[in-house]
């Protein structure tokens, strides 16, 4: 027998309430049609009731390495990401080298954010940072707050707790199609929607 789903139980969520927290991981709705947060997965990075949301996207390499950006930064292998919108005249950097890496902050087990560039810089010198550890972004993600809130009310977003592990050994190329298969069932077929709709 042979049934026809209806799109909207296939590319659709439910109005999502989940309160969003530091690690969360957002993976966008195939229809959001935008040059940073189309197919975009990011992860969360600070969250705060009062002053709002930062996020990083992980999932946009670029063909650039950091030594094309930054002067005066030992030669590094490490590719450069697309990070978000918001201050993307800086980088910004998360690794997995915990206290190596001094002012740095845990957002999820064994993943962290930023800290200080001077000791990434002496550690990158001795060999003892590789391009597995340690991934460079331009810019960021930021809402306001309330504002994340409202886009997910509008079913902008998947929110979800992804595995660390699953986050650094997943190819940044493949991660939207393999997180959204991993959603569910509801949400395992977003991959075959086309980018462009019209292509359909």
């Amino acid at each position: 027998m042979i049934f026809k789903m209806k799109e909207e139980d296939l590319f659709q969520i439910k109005s999502n309430t989940t309160k969003v927290k530091t690690g969360n991981v957002l993976i966008s709705e195939p229809f959001l049609n935008d040059f940073y947060f189309g197919r975009s997965v990011i992860l969360i990075v600070d969250e705060d009731e009062e002053t709002g949301s930062l996020g990083i996207i992980i999932n946009k390499r670029l063909s650039l390495r950091i030594n094309d950006i930054l002067d005066n930064f030992p030669k590094f292998d490490g590719p450069v990401f697309l990070g978000g919108p918001v201050a993307t005249d800086s980088i910004f950097f998360t690794h997995t080298l915990g206290v190596m890496i001094p002012d740095s902050t845990e957002i999820c087990k064994g993943i962290f954010w930023s800290g200080n560039i001077n000791a990434v810089k002496s550690l990158i010198r001795e060999g003892l940072i590789t391009k597995y550890d340690i991934r460079f972004y331009i810019g960021y993600a930021g809402w306001d707050a309330g504002q994340l809130k409202s886009e997910l009310e509008r079913n902008s977003w998947l929110v979800g707790d992804m595995p660390s592990k699953q986050i650094i050994n997943t190819n940044p190329d493949d991660m939207w199609d393999d997180f959204t298969k991993k959603s569910g069932k509801k949400h395992m077929l977003w991959s075959t929607f086309p980018i462009n709709p019209n292509e359909n």
